[in-house]
C-alpha cells in the first residue's frame, strides 16, 4: 500500500451556501441533511457508531453525540 503525498490545499468549505445559489443546490443541501437525520437514527436503533469528518480527521462518533464540525 502506498501513502498519500501531503497536498497543500485548502480545506473546502462545505456547507456554507454561496450567495448566489440555485435551486438544486439549495435542494441538495437540505437531501444531505436528511440523510445525515437518518444515518444518525438508523446507527442509534442498531447501536453503531457513525464515521464523520472533524477537523480534517475521520473519527467514530457516537449517534447520541452532535456530528458537526
Amino acid at each position: 500500500m502506498t501513502t498519500p503525498k501531503q497536498v497543500n490545499e485548502p480545506m473546502p468549505a462545505y456547507g456554507k451556501i454561496p450567495t448566489l445559489t440555485d435551486a438544486d443546490i439549495e435542494g441538495s443541501l437540505k437531501a444531505l441533511r436528511r440523510a445525515a437525520v437518518r444515518a444518525r437514527q438508523l446507527a442509534l436503533q442498531t447501536g453503531t457508531d457513525l464515521i464523520v469528518m472533524r477537523s480534517g480527521q475521520v473519527v467514530r462518533a457516537s449517534p447520541q453525540q452532535k456530528t458537526t464540525s
